[in-house]
């Protein structure tokens, strides 16, 4: 906390991107704490967080998602469309597998703003994302992916039980790279001034965007066979990333 405090002091712009949907991050944040943006949903959403400004908000057009819609259904897959942005937490779901553990624990987890897939997939309208739960099976992954048209797929492995593999379905222009992009450019910074740090799939575009990339020792063993390692986040890696980068000098430890 101390360090993202000095990064303020010393003029560094602190963005957290992040694949929450906004509702989640508010769960998790609070509003005192000391970043200025917070990029959600893997760069759908941009928002200036001390304020609480929506900055960028991007979604399938209905047309494109009823098209998707259409694709997942006759693949018989577990998925998850989401409402636009700032209402992408609620979302209407398709379980043609119910054995599928982890998608039912996501489905307990938003159980409240959760409902079952009906009608003409016409009639959804505009989406923010889709999310598809399947097995660690790279093969499958593969073939739940090829039909699939005009879309950012996004592999993440599960946050609930670290095995399952999530499938995230963005726009093809959406991703974490994009949005740190064009929020660089809305405040004038360069690229080149630019340093990124991650621990999972889902921050591979940032991590190849940035020009000084890291990740925690906790990411998975391909990421950091390709870019530099720092400790974990609980052994304050985010600090020893400023320090290895030298945004902060050693005296700014915590």
């Amino acid at each position: 906390m101390e360090s993202l405090v000095r990064c303020r002091e010393q003029g560094i712009v602190r963005v957290a991107a992040t694949g929450r949907n906004l509702y989640s991050a508010r769960s998790v944040l609070p509003l005192d704490f000391p970043i200025d943006y917070v990029l959600f949903s893997n760069g759908a959403g941009v928002m200036a967080w001390p304020t609480q400004e929506l900055l960028l908000a991007r979604q399938f057009p209905a047309a494109h998602a009823a098209r998707l819609i259409r694709a997942l259904l006759a693949q018989r897959v577990s998925f998850m469309v989401h409402r636009p942005i700032p209402d992408n937490h609620g979302f209407a779901y398709s379980q043609p597998e119910p054995e599928a553990t982890d998608f039912n624990r996501r489905l307990e987890h938003y159980a409240e703003f959760a409902i079952p897939f009906s009608g003409a997939p016409e009639a959804f309208g505009d989406a923010c994302q889709f999310v598809v739960i399947i097995p660690h099976d790279l093969d499958r992954f593969g073939r739940v992916c090829a039909p699939l048209k005009g879309v950012h797929v996004i592999r993440t492995t599960s946050p609930m039980d670290g095995r399952s593999l999530w499938i995230e379905l963005f726009p093809e222009h959406v991703s974490k790279a994009s949005a740190t992009e064009w929020l660089a450019g809305r405040l004038g910074v360069p690229r080149a001034n630019t340093v990124a740090l991650g621990n999972d799939y889902n921050d591979l575009d940032l991590l190849e965007w940035a020009p000084r990339s890291l990740v925690v020792d906790n990411a998975p063993a391909d990421l950091k066979a390709r870019f530099e390692s720092v400790p974990s986040h609980n052994d304050s890696g985010f600090t020893a990333a400023l320090v290895r980068t030298g945004l902060l000098t050693d005296s700014a430890r915590t």
